[in-house]
């Protein structure tokens, strides 16, 4: 499996006190476990500080109490969501990659669900329309459809600080960010693409999200892109310029 390097539940890998203080765990990769103890009953909430809406409680019962349900019950209902998540993101990607204009592309796509424990989303971290075919002159637009997950669009050398756009990154009239691109060896980083947070009801409105990003190419080549966040799961893209 893939490397997943950026993401942070709120847990502390050992004892977890009464629940005044907030730890977190830093990054995880996959295939990499994690423990935690929890020395006092009680209802902990866990969030992923990079995914909004994904979080869930952890109920802690007294040793004398009996746990509501076996872990095979628990398995099953995964399993299940797991399947249903998967089948209905699949089929809405076919419908949406047939809709792709010659000159753009979707940037991830994701849904969020629910139940009484929490949130959580499905995210496919894939450029749909990765590979394009253009001309000296033409503007590719990225656009991320994921109604949570953040991406990039990454060309050259990934920097430090992926929040933010890279200094030859501009924001046009309409919001979205646009580089021109005028060599293969430019380095160019759109900063997080994203959705802004849901609006809830007696909180401030947030300002709207950046969600597109476009990319003019002045000379010919050919130039490859990718997620700096996803690129360990296979969120890769390339620019076929011809003069």
């Amino acid at each position: 499996m893939a490397r997943y390097k950026h993401s942070r539940p709120l847990v502390k890998r050992g004892e977890r006190d009464s629940g005044v203080s907030c730890v977190n765990s830093g990054p995880s990769t996959s295939g990499q476990s994690y423990t935690v103890v929890f020395p006092s009953p009680g209802n902990f909430k866990l969030v992923c500080l990079v995914h909004a809406n994904m979080t869930a409680v952890v109920h802690v019962l007294d040793p004398s109490q009996p746990l509501p349900h076996k872990q095979d019950f628990c398995n099953d209902e995964a399993a299940d969501q797991r399947r249903d998540l998967l089948s209905d993101t699949d089929g809405e990607m076919h419908h949406k990659q047939s809709k792709i204009p010659s000159n753009a592309v979707t940037t991830g796509a994701g849904e969020i669900v629910a139940t009484a424990g929490g949130s959580q989303t499905v995210s496919v971290m894939r450029f749909l329309h990765a590979t394009q075919l253009v001309r000296v002159g033409d503007t590719v637009e990225r656009t991320n459809s994921d109604p949570v997950t953040p991406h990039t669009i990454t060309l050259g050398v990934e920097p430090l600080d992926l929040m933010d756009p890279s200094s030859n990154v501009t924001v046009e009239a309409d919001g979205a960010r646009h580089a021109d691109i005028t060599s293969a060896t430019d380095n160019v980083h759109s900063g997080f693409i994203g959705a802004a947070p849901q609006d809830q009801i007696g909180l401030p409105q947030p300002s709207p999200g950046v969600t597109r990003f476009r990319v003019t190419f002045t000379k010919p080549g050919i130039f490859d892109y990718k997620c700096a966040l996803h690129e360990g799961l296979g969120m890769l893209g390339k620019v076929i310029v011809r003069p």
